[in-house]
């Protein structure tokens, strides 16, 4: 893989800016980067598109498709390279890979961030990130403002996982060295922590539009889910311990047991999978989950919640999980355990109902008041898709760009048009 910074083929904007991720990228045999499952690159485009930046570095590790075949098929679409000047730094494979690549990862990235960062005006580190302390240090050696965007906590990410033995210990490490470099950079510079207000969203305007031509008012009575006899639950995203998935397969048995013939499609794949599908035959529940796997096509998963009823988040673990976002805007009803900004993220109840982390009964009864409420129903859908069209992608990349022309004004910002 060559090291560097890219040719330019856009214009740089005035005020020049260089963003730093952590997400693991493959580069396919035509030449096209793309993320393995991650969409933060989505909102960076947003956010490039909102401010001054004409055409932004973006730092990110890079691996070759294997076998030169092409695509992986799980990635998603393709960075915008017409917004996103890709600087491709060294690649690692997990926590405890992590540990391993560091010192050459060092030798590796540390010239390569000195030329991504020399000559900018503001770098962007997304933590936790492998490359987030040695951007911090060649930024402040140059004299580049900087600042942290905290998406989450490594050790509450790992603290959930089954990993035991010397896997776990690794992980440990390896999180216990995300977690304090958080706490450096966060201590010597500027920072945003994600909240319900300022957060990663990847759900565009369009994607709003698009979500929104299927939506229909539920029945004034009985609900949708009653008329049919059946409630279909659907939740989404990566199958992994802090998900919880074990205890929505047991509220599920619950309700069947009390003759609620309650159904659940997951939209996802990960290293739980095989021991969820052990579960649900354990707990003779198969004929009731759909394995849709992985969905990397935006019409197909939106189409995939939009046939469901109510949308469920179980997880132990979450900071501000964009799914959310994405059920309220398809017009969903969510029921969310109240786990990290998820009750925040939800207004307190407002826009979805909450459940205690952990607790089937408690779940299964949310799930069932939720159904059988079809005034609750329109309410939750009403805020829902009233909140997630204010915090699209495009909303919130003007969040972003207001904050830091605030945090830094000695940029040279363009003057911004009269309101």
């Amino acid at each position: 893989m060559s090291g560097g910074v890219s040719g330019g083929r856009t214009r740089r904007g005035p005020v020049r800016l260089t963003i730093v991720d952590d997400n693991p990228f493959i580069r396919d045999a035509d030449g096209r980067v793309r993320p393995k499952a991650a969409t933060f690159h989505r909102f960076a485009e947003a956010v490039v598109r909102a401010g001054p930046f004409g055409v932004a570095r973006y730092v990110i590790p890079v691996r070759d498709a294997r076998n030169g075949t092409g695509p992986d098929p799980r990635a998603l679409g393709p960075v915008d390279e017409s917004l996103l000047r890709i600087v491709p730094s060294a690649p690692f494979e997990g926590a405890a890979g992590y540990l391993m690549a560091l010192p050459g990862m060092l030798r590796y990235n540390l010239p390569l961030l000195r030329r991504a960062v020399s000559g900018e005006h503001l770098v962007w580190i997304k933590l936790p990130a492998s490359n987030g302390a040695a951007a911090a240090l060649v930024a402040d050696a140059l004299g580049v403002a900087r600042f942290s965007y905290v998406v989450g906590n490594v050790r509450e990410v790992v603290g959930a996982s089954p990993r035991s033995g010397p896997a776990r210990v690794a992980a440990l490490g390896a999180a216990a060295l995300h977690d304090g470099i958080i706490g450096a950079l966060t201590r010597t510079g500027p920072t945003v922590r994600l909240g319900a207000e300022l957060f990663t969203s990847s759900f565009t305007a369009a994607d709003l539009d698009q979500a929104g031509e299927g939506l229909v008012d539920p029945p004034a009575s009985g609900g949708e889910s009653s008329a049919r006899g059946v409630t279909r639950l659907v939740w989404a995203g990566r199958m992994a311990p802090e998900k919880d998935l074990r205890t929505l397969l047991r509220a599920v048995t619950l309700l069947r047991a009390a003759g609620w013939p309650a159904q659940v499609t997951l939209i996802g794949d990960g290293p739980e999978r095989s021991r969820l599908e052990a579960q649900a035959r354990t707990l003779g529940i198969s004929d009731a989950v759909t394995w849709l796997g992985y969905v990397g096509d935006r019409e197909r998963y939106l189409a995939a919640l939009r046939a469901s009823d109510l949308f469920v988040l179980p997880s132990l673990s979450e900071g501000v999980p964009k799914v959310l976002v994405e059920a309220m805007a398809c017009g969903l009803p969510v029921i969310a355990s109240s786990a990290g900004a998820i009750p925040e993220l939800l207004g307190g109840g407002r826009r979805g109902r909450l459940f205690r982390p952990g607790n089937e009964i408690d779940l299964a009864a949310a799930i069932r008041a939720t159904a059988e409420d079809p005034a609750g129903l329109r309410r939750f859908r009403a805020a829902g898709v009233a909140w997630a069209a204010d915090h699209t992608a495009e909303r919130q990349a003007e969040r972003l760009v207001a904050w830091m022309r605030t945090t830094f004004p000695n940029l040279p910002w363009p003057a911004e048009a009269p309101s």
